[in-house]
Order: structure tokens, then C-alpha cells, then sequence
């Protein structure tokens, strides 16, 4: 009898242990659709910032430090390179 109440045991954590698991892969696959959308959102800024224009590096700075100190999340990407620009 013993033997029996030891594997209906082994039974119910077996039971919680697969949904756990599925819990787990369920939330994987949420945040890997998360992840995605996010990079989408990073691809459309980084566009957005690098068509904006050419304001100069001391003003992107500035800007940057103003959106900084009220909080704005930015991307790490800058528009700027040391490459001739085109005429």
C-alpha cells in the first residue's frame, strides 16, 4: 500500500512538473514574439533616425542629453559616420 501512495506521489509532481513546463514554453514563445516585434520597432527607429536629416553632432548630443534627463528611451544607433557625405 505504501508503494502505492509512493507512486501516485511521483504521479502528481510528474503531473506539475509537465505543466510547468508547458507554462515555461508557453512564455518562451511569448517572449520570443515580443522579441521579434521589438527588433521590428529597432529597425523602423534606426530608419527613422538615420532619414531624419543632418543636424550636427553637437546637436544630436544635446538632444539626446534632453531626452535622456525627461526620460525618453532611445536607441543606441546614431546617424552619424565619418565618411564623406554625398552631393
Amino acid at each position: 500500500m505504501q508503494e502505492i501512495d509512493v507512486l501516485r506521489a511521483e504521479n502528481v509532481l510528474l503531473k506539475e512538473l509537465a505543466a510547468l513546463s508547458e507554462q515555461r514554453y508557453e512564455e518562451i514563445k511569448r517572449l520570443r514574439k515580443e522579441n521579434e516585434e521589438l527588433k521590428k520597432q529597432l529597425e523602423q527607429l534606426t530608419k527613422q533616425l538615420f532619414g531624419q536629416g543632418t543636424d550636427s553632432w553637437f546637436m544630436h548630443t544635446v538632444k539626446r542629453q534632453q531626452a535622456l534627463k525627461q526620460g525618453v528611451q532611445l536607441p543606441l544607433s546614431t546617424p552619424f559616420s565619418f565618411a564623406e557625405k554625398k552631393k
